[in-house]
């Protein structure tokens, strides 16, 4: 093998190595010390000290020299528009000429997407409950354990069922009429959940219609008295 085809191998062999260090730098929602935010929050820090601004920076993947300056909104705030999962920076800078910059505290973000519940509302009649079945688009692969519970809901006002945390649910002992249910879908993170979202249909239980009430008198075909 000639040196060139060696040199070959080596460059590409080394930007392999880089590129999966620099995948596997990058964030997930599990990882410690992350801190979860749901999409379309801002990111708030507390006001610096007197006399000082916060210096905020940005990159993907963990550094000890990100680039990407970040504008905060009133001096300590970082719009929901522009908030994205990987790691800020903060350091501070007197506001006085010629002051130095601090060293920089890393801080892991990560931007929990929406989940999107829905589900068919299944009527019935009173004596024969039907199951209405959940759904959910999950836009995280990496989270793939979700958290579910259904309410039913009057006016403003929802109460939990309890027991009914799965995706499914069959009403027990409906009402009569129509009822509506709520399913709450978020995201289940090291024991906690996050970034819930809703979902309300009505779903109506009809009552069982009048028992017939036939006389014998009413029935043709029946067999008739003989005397023997």
């Amino acid at each position: 093998m000639n040196s060139t085809i060696k040199k070959s191998l080596c460059v590409i062999t080394l930007l392999l190595i880089c590129n999966f260090l620099r995948v596997s730098a990058q964030i997930t929602p599990t990882a410690t010390g992350v801190n979860l935010f749901c999409k379309g929050s801002d990111l708030t820090l507390p006001a610096p000290p007197a006399g000082e601004n916060w210096i905020v920076r940005f990159s993907a993947t963990s550094t000890t020299t990100p680039s990407a300056a970040v504008t905060l909104a009133g001096g300590n705030k970082i719009a929901a528009a522009d908030l994205q999962s990987g790691y800020y920076y903060l350091s501070s800078k007197a506001t006085t000429a010629g002051s130095c910059e601090s060293d920089m505290q890393e801080i892991p973000v990560y931007v929990l997407k929406p989940l999107v519940p829905d589900f068919a509302a299944a009527n019935f009649c009173v004596e024969t409950s039907v199951a209405q079945v959940g759904t959910v688009t999950n836009p995280e692969s990496a989270i793939t354990t979700l958290a579910y519970q259904w309410y039913t809901v009057v006016g403003t006002t929802e109460t939990a069922i309890s027991g009914a945390t799965q995706k499914d649910y069959t009403p027990v002992s409906p009402a009569v009429g129509t009822t509506k249910y709520r399913l709450k879908v978020g995201y289940l993170i090291n024991g906690n959940k996050y970034c819930a979202q809703t979902v309300d249909h009505d779903v109506t239980v009809t009552a069982k219609p009048a028992k017939p009430t036939i006389t014998p008198a009413q029935i043709s075909g029946t067999a008739n008295a003989v005397t023997f």
